[in-house]
């Protein structure tokens, strides 16, 4: 293995372009940011300046930055630009994890954590807005277990799909350190698409509004569609996706809903994972490697690998890499366009969770056994850049700021 490991080496530098962008649906005007707080002086009602966040700064490139939490719930983040590691509040022993690109959620059995990493990216799609604030231990919710969660510009979900329940989230005061409640759902999935909600319960997929009821359940202007065990969920430049048992439904930016079936007798995925914003996204095809899901096409493709894939996700870049963790522990890079494999060495211990996180150039792993972060740029054969020491080791984990 071509590798290289640099504890001391000086945190890359990433340009406006390095980093893909948050999504681009349903995105409001600069003149009504809400992704962080007002666009205005309450006070004074005057205008504040384009862009502005309050309590944030604006930068001239992603501040991207390392989220982790150990088994403990010593909880720290690591700033990619400068190489500071700072350490926040400890929060509840994890035992599941998820983000969405800028808040940290973890749970235990009956309670659910949000640490907000302070760095996101807003995309208005004719420019961009880069953001950093200071990270921080939001608050708690009642009731834990598995956890997923996403984020639009104005509302933020937490579902907890062993439950089959969620909650939406303003967003404007999360950002501020809030949590106010704005809906409750009885759902397995439940995405933020927009100013409205798609949410995956029962076995049905419909589109609700903001405050999680129907506006008009059961008639022509109900976009419903049948979805056998709704799981799993993402939000993609063209779509939000909602995995079903025979595959998956996409709801379109015009509201269309559609089904994409899998080949007869395929296992499916429960889980899709992507480069922020992209429209091609990637879950586990079982023990024969992964599936892509071409959101904007609707369409699957199989990409299959030597041994079974336990974490995968696409960058949907123009060589079409596919990166995943293998069941010895070892980084496997898939260059789908033309069919090379690289793999690196093991990097954790195969029996600990995987932990991936990327983004337009590298690809992160937490290594709990070696209390460390390895990146590795996935586009130079799977090369590992470097390995970034940790203060704890890393249970949960996640990239933010993009």
């Amino acid at each position: 293995m071509n590798q290289l490991t640099n504890r001391g080496a000086p945190a890359r530098l990433l340009t406006t372009t390095a980093v893909a962008v948050g999504l681009a649906v349903g995105l409001t005007a600069c003149s009504s940011d809400r992704s962080g707080g007002p666009a205005a002086d309450d006070a004074t009602g005057t205008a504040a300046p384009h862009g502005h966040v309050e309590g944030a700064s604006e930068a001239q490139e992603p501040q991207v930055r390392l989220l982790a939490v150990s088994a403990s719930g010593a909880t720290s983040v690591h700033d990619l630009l400068t190489g500071e590691t700072t350490a926040l509040d400890e929060v509840d022993a994890p035992e599941h994890s998820a983000t969405d690109g800028r808040f940290l959620v973890t749970s235990m059995d009956d309670r659910t954590t949000i640490v907000d990493g302070g760095s996101w990216t807003v995309d208005h799609g004719d420019h961009t807005h880069y953001y950093a604030a200071q990270p921080r231990v939001v608050d708690t919710i009642d009731g834990g277990g598995p956890v997923e969660v996403h984020s639009s510009e104005t509302m933020t979900t937490i579902t907890w799909p062993e439950r089959g329940e969620a909650v939406v989230l303003d967003r404007a005061a999360l950002g501020q350190g809030e949590v106010e409640e704005t809906a409750r759902v009885d759902a397995t999935v439940l995405l933020p698409f927009g100013e409205r909600l798609v949410a995956g319960s029962g076995d049905t997929v419909r589109v609700l509004d903001a405050d999680g009821t129907a506006s008009s359940p059961g008639t022509d202007s109900d976009p419903a569609q049948a979805c056998t065990d709704p799981a799993g969920g993402i939000v993609t430049r063209a779509g939000a996706v909602v995995g079903c048992a025979d595959g998956a439904v996409v709801v379109g930016e015009d509201g269309g809903v559609t089904a994409v079936a899998l080949p007869a007798g395929a296992e499916r995925p429960t889980a899709f994972s992507a480069r922020s914003g992209r429209p091609t996204v990637a879950g586990l095809a079982g023990d024969r490697g992964a599936w892509l899901l071409d959101t904007r096409e609707g369409s699957w493709r199989l990409v299959e690998t030597d041994r079974p894939l336990r974490a995968v996700t696409a960058v949907d870049d123009e060589d079409e890499h596919v990166v995943g963790i293998d069941e010895q522990g070892r980084v496997v890079v898939v260059t789908a366009s033309t069919g090379a494999v690289a793999t690196t060495e093991p990097l954790l211990d195969p029996a600990e969770q995987p932990l991936l996180q990327l983004d337009a150039q590298r690809a992160y792993v937490a290594d709990a056994s070696g209390e460390q972060v390895h990146e590795v740029d996935f586009a130079d054969g799977a090369r590992v850049a470097r390995s970034i020491d940790l203060p704890e080791a890393p249970v949960a984990f996640a990239e933010v700021g993009l």
